[in-house]
């Protein structure tokens, strides 16, 4: 059976989750009959022999207040990040709610003052999942040596079990990108062996093979305004569109509120025609979105329906976009943040609606790859532990899902990775492929975002879980907020950021190279993964090129030359490559 890198990866993180050391007492609550130093604040916790792990865990009963809970106190040094994590379980929920929100909090006294904040947050846990995982990350001020943590379960009236608790250091790695490079180097590149079916080896004086990529396995693409892409006046937008990327998402044209403003009058063409133009110049496009479920974002003339009438709607949204799309998409992002927003479970009455929209969509068009998609999950603590906990229920409940959209807008250039990596990695644990979304970096200096880029694209081009990276827009006339921005100005002339983007794409993450048979019949080199020109020159001149895709692991050409005459440059004679 082979074992992916993906998987070993996956095992890593767990084996290096538990030899790390753990800064709560009783972690697990294996103690038979004491629940110390965890205390209930305005509640009364005991142990039960029912766990997620181990043998026992603690029950929480007689809540008082939101704030009623579980709490401990411990010791820390001032100025590390601290990634905590605990399983919770609901054994009730409040009369007519369909899920509650649940918080670990921090209470950290910093040179006298105390103050109160949110590690992680999950807003719809809900019981029939049984345990779930919650859990964030902090950092810790400077001048602290003691914080406290807590559970927070937004109704009172709910009971719950916790078990497996966990806080540890996030430790910091001087070396991290020289280890992302070594990744890099490992998991995006295969082997490549050139080998000549010749006789005499002293003949290949004068050959030489260029392997230059056209295309790559990992996706690098942007987000782009579709009438941009249709209208012959924005020719240099469309020029950096297809010259420093290989993917795209139409940001706005494929919206439900936005393409059928009031209801029965649908502009299909503005999305539809801009993708169909991308596809024409080889782009592949992802589909953003099918719904969206937070507050404003869907068509306000569905407020005031029934629930049957919703779904009738929903079902003529989904049907009436696959028969315009069926065959140009390779994604869609099904209910996009609903990690922050349950329109559609309110209105619906169904808690398990956005499972139903990915039936949907895969029974119409089941070639096309279905995500989720969701924001601060990674430039912040709020929701990381939450969206792996999603990522974990829709893998357990069979749902037609490939993968997770990780959105990144940072508003800084100034990133910790070590803290972007553990949310990443914390993300990745729920075993699901992840595509780098809507990355955007906000800083009015294109040096510092320069740099910024640099880190996170090693970052996330070296993670064995990454498939591609979008961009959410890049030109300062067509972006949300023009301090993103990677090309400026009525030629799209890029900027320090812009220049580093190109040479990331067209250099760096990309092979171009040349090698020289001389007295040799074979070459071996390591490639990014991806399509391939040979290009084989005699003296120079070019006598034949040959397209090949190394998709993964190592690949074998073998180069047969043909003709007498091949070595005094006669460029009317063949050469043939079989690869296997």
């Amino acid at each position: 059976m082979l074992i992916s890198k993906y998987s070993v990866f996956l095992v890593f993180l767990t084996i290096s989750s538990l030899l790390a050391a753990d800064l709560l007492q009783n972690s697990d609550f294996e103690h038979p009959h004491n629940i110390a130093p965890w205390v209930c604040k305005d509640c009364q916790a005991s142990v039960v022999n029912t766990s997620y792990h181990g043998h026992r865990s603690l029950k929480v009963t007689n809540r008082h207040r939101i704030q009623s809970g579980l709490t401990q106190f411990f010791k820390v040094q001032g100025g590390k990040n601290l990634k905590c994590r605990a399983y919770i379980k609901l054994l009730n929920l409040p009369h007519g709610k369909m899920s509650v929100s649940v918080k670990m909090m921090s209470a950290i006294s910093t040179n006298g003052r105390l103050h109160h904040s949110v590690i992680g947050l999950n807003k719809y846990v809900q019981p029939q999942y049984g345990w779930t995982e919650i859990g964030g990350d902090i950092l810790i001020p400077a001048g602290t040596s003691r914080i406290q943590i807590s559970t927070q379960v937004d109704n009172p009236s709910v009971n719950y079990l916790l078990d497996y608790s966990s806080c540890q250091y996030i430790e910091h790695d001087p070396n991290w990108k020289t280890k992302a490079n070594q990744r890099i180097n490992n998991l995006r590149k295969g082997s490549l062996n050139i080998s000549l079916a010749i006789s005499q080896p002293s003949s290949t004086n004068g050959l030489t093979v260029q392997i230059k990529q056209i295309k790559s396995k990992f996706a690098f693409g942007t987000a782009i305004k579709a009438p941009y892409i249709t209208d012959s006046t924005y020719k240099a937008y469309q020029d950096f569109v297809y010259n420093n990327f290989e993917w795209a998402v139409t940001e706005n044209a494929l919206k439900w509120r936005l393409m059928e403003w009031t209801k029965n009058h649908i502009n299909y063409a503005k999305g539809v025609d801009a993708v169909k133009v991308l596809k024409a110049h080889g782009m592949k496009v992802r589909g953003h979105n099918m719904f969206w479920g937070t507050t404003g974002h869907s068509p306000s003339w569905l407020d005031g329906m029934s629930s049957t009438e919703l779904l009738q709607q929903m079902h003529t949204r989904v049907n009436g976009m696959i028969s315009h799309t069926n065959g140009l998409l390779e994604h869609w992002n099904v209910n996009n943040e609903n990690l922050h927003g349950d329109y559609f479970e309110q209105k619906t009455g169904h808690l398990n609606i956005t499972i139903e929209m990915f039936n949907w969509i895969h029974s119409l068009e089941p070639s096309v790859k279905l995500f989720l998609n969701d924001f601060g999950v990674v430039n912040s603590n709020l929701y990381t532990t939450a969206y792996k906990s999603q990522g974990r229920k829709f893998k357990d409940s069979g749902v037609p899902i490939y993968g997770i959209g990780v959105q990144s807008h940072f508003k800084t250039s100034h990133l910790d990775m070590d803290v972007l990596k553990y949310r990443l990695d914390k993300i990745a644990e729920n075993g699901f492929p992840m595509w780098i979304t809507e990355l955007s970096i906000l800083d009015s200096n294109a040096v510092n975002k320069a740099t910024a880029l640099d880190d996170v694209m090693t970052l996330y081009f070296s993670h064995p879980a990454v498939e591609g990276v979008l961009l959410w827009g890049f030109w300062d006339g067509a972006v949300f907020d023009k301090t993103i921005a990677l090309a400026t100005g009525n030629n799209v002339t890029p900027n320090a950021a812009g220049t580093k983007w190109i040479e990331l794409f067209h250099q760096r993450f990309r092979t171009d190279e040349s090698h020289t048979f001389d007295g040799s019949t074979s070459i071996h080199t390591r490639v990014f993964l991806g399509e391939h020109q040979l290009v084989i020159k005699q003296n120079g001149n070019i006598i034949h090129t040959e397209t090949i895709n190394l998709d993964h692991g190592g690949k074998t050409a073998t180069v047969h030359l043909q003709g007498s005459g091949l070595y005094r440059n006669n460029l009317s004679k063949s050469c043939m490559i079989n690869c296997y």
